[in-house]
């Protein structure tokens, strides 16, 4: 048994289909979320990741939302309750032979590259000092 199909089923270095397949769903979700849902996100949100199992027919959307964490949490709420509509929109944009279901989440990255930069900083202006 390989190791990537019992280890993470949604792997973080998937096969040149797989990244594919990634990309042109981040893509379609990306406009479905601009086009369709615009007006019932209460921010903006951006779609930065998705990561597919090996079967494609799970996915974790990762979507950035701007503003504070009761916003961010309001948002995934309403993405999750209107993902049937999305997933809807999604079988007449994109053609697969297996439509993956969807799961969105909040991408994290911004916030802890932020806050890893906040440290470097921190930490450079104390040897500056010294």
């Amino acid at each position: 048994m390989s190791r990537r199909r019992w280890g993470d089923p949604l792997a973080k270095n998937p096969g040149r289909r797989q990244a594919r397949i990634n990309d042109l769903l981040r893509r379609a979700i990306g406009d479905i979320l601009l086009f369709r849902f615009s007006e019932d996100l209460k921010a903006m949100t951006t779609v930065t990741e998705i990561r597919t199992s090996s079967d494609l027919r799970h996915a974790r959307v990762y979507v950035a939302v701007l503003g504070d964490k009761d916003v961010q949490a309001d948002t995934i709420n309403i993405l999750q309750q209107k993902r049937g509509e999305i997933r809807d929109y999604l079988a007449r944009e994109v053609v697969l032979k297996y439509l993956p279901s969807v799961e969105f989440l909040i991408d994290e990255s911004a916030e802890k590259a932020a806050r890893i930069e906040e440290l470097l900083n921190r930490n450079q202006d104390r040897s500056d000092e010294a």
